[in-house]
């Protein structure tokens, strides 16, 4: 059984870009982005049918 893997971003974005625009708050803008990204791992079937079905959707290619 195939595991898939996927990060997302639970924070603020605006506070995240608020830090990135000052020269020193940069490395907390790092650990911010480390601190408040999480990762959910689930099981499937058979990961690569399932990437190729997400491809064609995100590329809008339908299939009759």
């Amino acid at each position: 059984m195939d595991r898939i893997r996927r990060r997302h971003f639970e924070g603020s974005w605006l506070i995240f870009w608020l830090m990135c625009v000052t020269g020193i708050g940069i490395p907390f803008a790092i650990l911010y982005l480390v601190d408040s990204t999480i990762e959910i791992e689930y099981p499937i079937e058979d990961a690569e049918a399932f990437l190729e079905q997400r491809d064609r959707e995100r590329t809008g290619f339908r299939i009759p």
